[in-house]
């Protein structure tokens, strides 16, 4: 009896844990820099973007697992990049062909 209703206990909690993780698109809000790239990439939660030429544009992510799909607009050119998670503080992308691994800033 016991041990039927510790393993409830712990299954509820691992459920209720798993229910409040962000989404994808919560994640990827925050400054992201790699020695690779000249600067810093800037997705804010408005849907807003800075590149690392300090130009603005808009962000979108999208698909149901990953890779997602990363589509970014500045000045009417779009750009569209696989993106993994590794972690809430290091990501993937694939751009022109090559991937490279970005962390959070700050």
């Amino acid at each position: 009896m016991k041990k039927s209703m510790i393993l409830g206990i712990l299954f509820l909690s691992s459920m209720i844990l798993v229910s409040c993780g962000k989404s994808p698109q919560e994640k990827i809000v925050g400054e992201w820099g790699s020695s690779e790239l000249p600067g810093v990439l800037t997705f804010n939660s408005d849907g807003t973007a800075i590149n690392w030429e300090r130009e603005t544009g808009k962000w979108e992510l999208s698909g149901d697992e990953e890779p997602f799909k990363l589509i970014v607009m500045y000045d009417g050119d779009s750009e569209v990049v696989n993106l993994i998670f590794i972690s809430d503080d290091e990501i993937e992308i694939e751009l022109d062909g090559k991937k490279i691994k970005l962390k959070r800033k700050g």
